[in-house]
């Protein structure tokens, strides 16, 4: 029986785990760094607030922000599209494909001259504003950071899908790659970080979703 490891718990309904229900693969869903709030007082008035992560989602908007009258929000791809709709009624933009910097220059022309806030993480690579023009008012707010686990044990699995720098800098900590694994990184960032570790061979699935992946591992199984 074939087995994959991702990065991330996931829930019922996700259609990696229904994947592996109607496919028959053992699935081990386990985050290897956990997050933790860093709290804010003051929220920066902007024209755009543009999200990178759920977790960037989640952490503003619990501390009740000091959200700026007629705000736009941007989001780096539908699965984060999909979390702000908790918050919001509207999302008006939304990274398309898995190439970070062609959704950070899509989004840059949208902006035009306005201004914009980041909220996110403290170890943020900061993706986006690195396309952003010089001329643009741009605000970064941390409202978590990430902390590597140690305690933490992942078996060998046929494919191992990682969904973030930080969860494949951390498994690697304890463990090593096979050559007979497949690997899957969400994105380029999270390639680069495994290239660092003599990773060549990565899989990038087409979106920054969980249906994205689902198709790839389908491939492959």
């Amino acid at each position: 029986m074939k087995s994959v490891f991702i990065s991330r718990k996931l829930s019922a309904n996700s259609p990696i785990y229904i994947l592996s229900t109607e496919l028959n693969f053992n699935l081990f869903d386990l985050p290897l760094i956990d997050t933790v709030k860093i709290p804010f007082s003051y929220t920066p008035q902007t024209n755009w607030i543009f999200f990178s992560s759920k977790n960037a989602i989640n952490y503003f908007f619990e501390q009740n922000p000091n959200i700026p009258y007629k705000v736009k929000y941007g989001v780096v791809g539908q699965s984060s599209a999909n979390e702000l709709l908790n918050y919001s009624t509207t999302v008006d933009f939304i990274g398309r494909g898995n190439d970070i910097v062609k959704i950070a220059k899509d989004f840059r022309e949208i902006l035009g001259n306005e201004s914009v806030l980041f909220p996110q993480a403290m170890d943020s690579l900061q993706s986006i504003q690195k396309q952003i023009a010089f001329t643009n008012t741009t605000h970064n707010l941390y409202t978590y950071k990430t902390i590597i686990k140690s305690n933490f044990e992942v078996p060998y699995t046929d494919i191992l899908i990682f969904t973030s720098p930080s969860n494949a800098k951390t498994y690697f900590t304890k463990y090593k790659i096979d050559d007979r694994q497949t690997i899957i990184a969400m994105g380029a960032s999270t390639k680069y970080a495994l290239s660092e570790y003599g990773v060549r061979n990565v899989l990038v699935p087409d979106e920054f979703t969980e249906e994205s992946i689902s198709s790839l591992i389908k491939e492959l199984i």
